[in-house]
């Protein structure tokens, strides 16, 4: 089953920091592509282990309700170049290939 979730990508100095407010969880990559990649790998591992421990995974904000700069100022980040977008993943095909 694809999950998606909205996330938010930060360019700062020394990569680009990317933070999914609904899920409280964060990662980085050295550059977009890295970072991309980082975010799916975050969500799967993040949904997995959510199912392991039988948590309850809040559900998925719309792209029109996250604001960016709320959070950059919360997190007390200062950038250029920040967008929110929706990462997917299939976590249980996601763990088959792994």
């Amino acid at each position: 089953m694809l999950s998606a979730y909205p996330a938010c990508f930060i360019k700062e100095d020394t990569g680009y920091s990317v933070i999914f407010p609904d899920l409280n969880t964060a990662t980085c990559g050295d550059d977009l592509e890295d970072a991309f990649s980082m975010a799916v790998d975050c969500l799967a591992g993040y949904l997995y282990s959510s199912n392991l421990e039988g948590e309850n995974v809040p559900p998925a904000s719309g792209l029109q309700d996250i604001d960016i700069q709320k959070i950059m100022d919360e997190l007390k980040v200062t950038s250029n170049e920040a967008f929110v977008n929706i990462v997917t993943v299939d976590v249980a095909e996601y763990y088959s290939q792994r």
